[in-house]
């Protein structure tokens, strides 16, 4: 998400019951908002980019962030016309 702020009051302005919670680990505070979809499952929505991501073997190290998002596609995108 762009920011928590926007998906609160999206969520708000539709009406749809949510609980906001933050965790702190090792100094690193994560907002987070649980709410459940029409089919009644859990959804976390949370500001990741605060948490240093470990990569997989191989893979990029990975961010939440719109930028980061497009070069992931693009990079999948490649692996594809490749295969």
């Amino acid at each position: 998400c762009e920011g928590m702020g926007a998906v609160e009051k999206k969520l708000k302005d539709m009406e749809i019951s949510y609980v906001r919670s933050m965790v702190e680990e090792g100094g690193i505070h994560v907002d987070q908002l649980f709410f459940h979809d029409p089919d009644g499952f859990m959804v976390e929505i949370c500001d990741c980019d605060n948490l240093p991501v470990i990569p997989l073997a191989g893979e990029m190290a990975r961010s939440c962030s719109r930028v980061n998002l497009q070069m992931v596609q693009h990079q999948q995108q490649i692996r594809v016309i490749q295969q």
